[in-house]
């Protein structure tokens, strides 16, 4: 290849993700095109652990205006015809008729290389800068059965809500209390708070946990994935949705008992058996109303047909900025109901609070 056309190439690849802005539409997705080279001969590509390259085959002058969009969470390389175009770590947005003005053939072989494909890791796609018109019979299969457990979702869990609510309608509106939410001098119940592990405050913990998988499963489903966690929420029918749904539920589910349980333990360890209770049921009362809120406009943004993933990204970066504020609020909260040094009750909190906020960073913005 001449060193002018690559260089032409490589800087369409810097200039055309800089200059484009509003969100792309999809037009053609190649995974289900790929192919991998074995015994002198390109095969149907199958999954496997020994991958490193994939190859799809692409017409050029059928996909004039668009682009080819590579995008993984991984370093890679692009080959066109056997030349090497650029090597990344992000995405790459090639533009088809810049492609078929430097590549004379009517069919192109593209490779992408990398140390390991992940099936759902890398993205090669053919993506328009305007919408395209698809009749309803090329509605994909797999949205509408994602849309399908979205409304079925939000009916259980309205559902769970009224059951839960009706056995007992007091303990529903104290968890449920916005304003109480940032008092920082409540009532001394003390029933509330020493009744933390009962049954009904476990079926709270059980609404809980169910909203935020619910919640997560539909940013999991519209952000890039070079947020590795999402990776391991995608399906393909409605029935394995729900599955992964129940799945990633059980896990806050087990997270939640998690923090019960430290919290328990290092209060003892520091002295301040008195605040656990209080700790606790602020803490959940915090994931209730904030995520009842988040939830109910994630799902009002998703039947207005809302897909844009910068709005997913920021809803889950949302997360982060909640436990931080949560942190200090905490502190004011628990300041006024115990004797100790504030650098004791701040080494509480970075035990209880501020190590698992560093976990929970890592595992969803990885």
């Amino acid at each position: 290849m001449r060193p002018s056309v690559k260089f032409i190439i490589l800087l369409s690849l810097v200039l055309v993700p800089a200059t484009i802005r509003a969100q792309n539409f999809l037009v053609k997705d190649l995974q289900g095109e790929w192919q991998i080279y074995e015994g002198e001969r390109y095969i149907p590509f199958k999954g496997g652990a020994n991958v490193s390259t994939v190859y799809f085959s692409i017409e050029p002058s059928k996909f004039g205006g668009h682009l080819l969009r590579i995008n993984s969470n991984e370093p890679y390389s692009i080959f066109i015809n056997g030349q090497l175009i650029t090597s990344k770590d992000t995405k790459a947005d090639l533009p088809m008729d810049s492609i078929r003005q430097f590549f004379h053939t009517p069919v192109l072989l593209v490779g992408v290389h990398q140390k390991k494909i992940r099936e759902g890791g890398l993205q090669t796609l053919i993506v328009s800068k305007s919408p395209v018109k698809r009749s309803s019979e090329e509605i994909p299969m797999r949205f509408s059965q994602f849309r399908d457990f979205v409304i079925v979702g939000m009916l259980i869990l309205a559902s769970v809500l009224i059951v839960v609510v009706q056995l007992n309608p007091k303990l529903a509106a104290d968890y449920f209390s916005i304003m109480k939410m940032f008092f920082l001098r409540e009532g001394e119940d003390s029933q509330i708070y020493s009744r933390i592990t009962s049954s009904i405050n476990f079926l709270f913990y059980v609404y809980c946990s169910l909203m935020i998988g619910y919640y997560l499963m539909i940013i999991f489903r519209f952000i890039p994935s070079h947020y590795v966690v999402a990776l391991a929420f995608q399906s393909d029918s409605f029935g394995e949705t729900m599955l992964l749904w129940i799945e990633l539920s059980a896990i806050v589910l087990l997270i939640i008992f998690f923090k019960v349980l430290l919290v328990y333990c290092l209060s003892i360890i520091f002295g301040l058996n008195e605040i656990a209770g209080i700790h606790i049921f602020n803490w959940i009362r915090l994931l209730l109303v904030v995520f009842g809120t988040l939830t109910m406009i994630l799902f009002l943004y998703f039947i207005l047909h809302g897909q844009n993933e910068n709005f997913h990204i920021i809803l889950l970066k949302i997360i982060s900025w909640l436990l931080v504020g949560w942190m200090f609020l905490i502190i004011l909260k628990l300041s006024r109901r115990v004797s100790h040094s504030m650098f004791h009750l701040f080494s509480y909190i970075c035990a209880t609070e501020l190590i698992p906020l560093l976990i929970t960073i890592k595992v969803l913005y990885n």
